[in-house]
């Protein structure tokens, strides 16, 4: 808890940090499988060939990467959100009962 923080506003911290992480978590599977679909169509087989469409392919997949990497990179801040918000809520009840 920050120093002044009473438990509720600890645990009212902590609820919006569990909504966050949510949000958060959401957007990481929707931005991870973003190039998915396409490519996929673009490397099937009998698509398209040549050196253009590798270049083109390669590209893609390079980008299809950074956005999972950036969905992974989400996906732990919000775990670790959630891990805060549990330790505020760890420390509200402590200073609830008086011990800290």
């Amino acid at each position: 808890m920050r120093p002044g923080e009473t438990p509720e506003q600890a645990r009212a911290r902590a609820l919006r940090l569990r909504q966050h992480a949510a949000q958060a978590r959401t957007l990481a599977g929707s931005l991870g499988s973003t190039l998915s679909s396409g490519v996929a169509k673009a490397t099937a087989d009998g698509v398209w060939s040549g050196p253009y469409a590798e270049r083109i392919t390669g590209t893609l997949r390079n980008y299809q990467g950074s956005l999972e990497g950036m969905a992974n990179g989400l996906r732990t801040s919000a775990q670790t959100w959630e891990n805060q918000a549990d330790l505020l809520d760890q420390e509200a009840a402590a200073a609830g009962t008086g011990g800290r």
